[in-house]
């Protein structure tokens, strides 16, 4: 039985609903498409419920500031999105899976009278004045309205309470978390004043929290409470770390510059495939321990972001993330870098020393990349940190104990390199406690559509643009493309492309030229025209471009084919063009550096 046939027809869209108690359910991704309705949702918005699946709930409904909330898996009730002229009550719930939000569901009530009308909007000023103190990844909230309702919570907080958001929504905040000690909210939305670094007992654990007013035209309008700590031993680990760093903070500066906090976390790792999944339900299970733990995948498959987000899921997420490229560093530089130096150890060495990426990292998580790359004699010095938990500064005797989690990444065969005794096994054991396999795009090509609107949303922001997609032939190349440079070419090929766009819809014509001269094969898949026509390159180039232009098209080819080839792995890209790892790197720099040069 249809909608129509069981309510008499919905009306137009424009027109007001009945009033009805009825209640329509969707259920979203998290990208907030549409994953299933049923006919109520469907009438209660004026649109067949056909039409509406797959697309984007934002594009179809003014959500105002809910979209941020939906996004960060964050419950609430009774908030009027708009449909056209129409006005509907909805709350929303994630759904949970093994810690991480795999979308929610949103019900859909009436259309609002004009007391809930009123209601609604003093909601939405209570989200609006609460919004200042919210960090939705780490920190549990609770906020709640006048009457002591609980109007918004999220998964931190209902967790800490062994409990889901469903329980707790709706219900006066007295009634809503029995086993735990009673609430304060009530009490400062009578003072009117902030409870700022109390500790407070929840579920038979000591936290700690502060509760702020909400106060709009000088009247109180709602609460929010925000737990800082979900366990009080996390502030004598950061007071320790504050300590150490004040001690140093003259003589021991951290001189390269660099952000020594994470940037992501789980939930900045795009993607719903099952392999995915996998990787980050693994990266949460372990992130909670202190062992050290092994990335591998391919080059540009996110390994770095995997690091963050292991950082930011951990019980260290307070104190430093520092990483190192162990590649990019030259050998005779590698040993200060990592274990810093004293005064006066070598000619030109600064006043007062240097301390090293461990120091840096104390209490906190190193993140050394390419760690395949190590030479030999470092090696040891590595596995002696790892041992005894203590480095030696170059030129200085005295041993220095540090506390911290190392993550190691690589896209080289350590197994290999251990056979070959190019990589010491007992290091490859210590830094193999857990590893997590990261799979490369072309396994998960199921995620494609979700990272390139990720990165469209990215670019549409950083070049003030509205670019609304791809037009379907742009979408074939890229679905069909396999992807040798992984999520990081996808990237680079969609940043390129809103350089060259000026329209709504990304076109085949504004890829860049490698992926536009590739040839759409039967089975979607692409291959390229510069290997299988390279007589007629010659000739179309001939007279337009010099011998030397001519000679760098076919070394990118050559070298990039030579990565391909080794899936990223560029000590074996560089054996088979016969060159060395440096020579590589100089090369690929040289041809991306001339890529952006062109696009600019």
């Amino acid at each position: 039985m249809n909608c129509s046939e069981k309510r008499g027809g919905c009306p137009p869209r424009g027109e007001s609903l009945s009033a009805s108690d009825e209640i329509g359910f969707i259920r979203l991704d998290t990208g907030l498409g549409i994953v299933s309705l049923d006919e109520q949702a469907g009438c209660l918005m004026g649109l067949s419920p056909e039409t509406l699946l797959g697309q984007r709930f934002d594009a179809v409904a003014d959500l105002a500031n809910m979209s941020n909330l939906i996004k960060n898996g964050i419950s609430f009730s009774n908030q009027v999105i708009t449909v056209g002229s129409r006005r509907i009550v909805c709350n929303y719930v994630p759904i949970v899976e093994d810690d991480l939000v795999v979308g929610g569901t949103l019900s859909l009530h009436k259309a609002l009278h004009e007391d809930v009308a009123t209601s609604s909007d003093e909601l939405k000023e209570i989200l609006r004045s609460a919004n200042a103190f919210m960090n939705y990844d780490h920190d549990g909230i609770i906020v709640v309205d006048r009457d002591g309702i609980v109007v918004l919570v999220n998964q931190a907080f209902a967790k800490l309470l062994d409990s889901n958001p469903q329980a707790i929504i709706g219900k006066h905040v007295d009634k809503a978390y029995l086993d735990s000690q009673p609430s304060h909210l009530s009490t400062v939305m009578e003072t009117g004043k902030p409870e700022i670094g109390i500790t407070h007992y929840f579920n038979g654990k000591q936290v700690y929290a502060s509760r702020f007013p909400l106060i709009k035209d000088g009247k109180v309008i709602g609460c929010m409470g925000k737990i800082l700590f979900n366990d009080v031993r996390e502030i004598g680990r950061i007071a320790n770390h504050l300590r150490a760093s004040s001690a140093t903070r003259e003589p021991r500066r951290n001189v390269t510059g660099e952000e020594s906090l994470f940037k992501y976390d789980v939930n900045s790792i795009v993607g719903q495939s099952r392999k995915i999944t996998e990787s980050k339900e693994t990266l949460l299970r372990v992130a909670q321990k202190n062992s050290n733990v092994l990335l591998r995948g391919e080059s540009g498959t996110g390994k770095e972001l995997f690091a963050h987000a292991l950082h930011a899921a951990s019980s260290r997420r307070y104190a430093p993330f520092v990483k190192m490229n162990c590649a990019a560093i030259p050998e005779h530089l590698l040993e200060s870098e990592l274990f810093g130096y004293a005064e006066g150890a070598f000619t030109g060495a600064r006043r007062g020393g240097q301390i090293g990426k461990f120091e840096q990292a104390h209490t906190g998580t190193i993140f050394l990349d390419e760690i395949g790359d190590m030479p030999l004699y470092m090696q040891a010095k590595m596995l002696r940190v790892l041992q005894e938990k203590e480095l030696t500064q170059l030129g200085c005797t005295t041993p220095k104990a540090v506390d911290v989690r190392v993550v190691a990444a690589t896209n080289s065969n350590l197994e290999q390199l251990v056979v070959e005794g190019k990589f010491r096994e007992d290091l490859y054991y210590r830094l193999k406690v857990v590893t997590i396999s990261i799979p490369p795009l072309r396994d998960r090509m199921e995620d494609i559509y979700s990272l390139t609107k990720s990165f469209i949303d990215q670019f549409n922001s950083e070049f003030g643009l509205h670019v609304k997609g791809l037009d379907p032939e742009a979408w074939a190349t890229i679905k069909g493309h396999v992807w040798p440079g992984n999520i990081r070419e996808l990237r680079n090929v969609i940043e390129s492309s809103f350089n060259l766009v000026t329209g709504p819809l990304i076109g085949r014509k504004h890829l860049p030229e490698k992926l536009a001269n590739l040839i759409l094969r039967d089975d979607n898949r692409t291959e390229s025209a510069s290997h299988h026509n390279i007589e007629d390159y010659i000739t179309a180039s001939l007279g337009k471009k010099n011998l030397n232009q001519i000679m760098d098209d076919f070394e990118k080819v050559l070298v990039t084919t030579a990565v391909e080839l080794s899936q990223g792995n560029k000590l074996q890209a560089a054996r088979i063009l016969g060159i060395s790892r440096q020579w590589l790197y100089r090369k690929l720099q040289k041809h991306n550096e001339k890529d952006d040069s062109d696009r600019s």
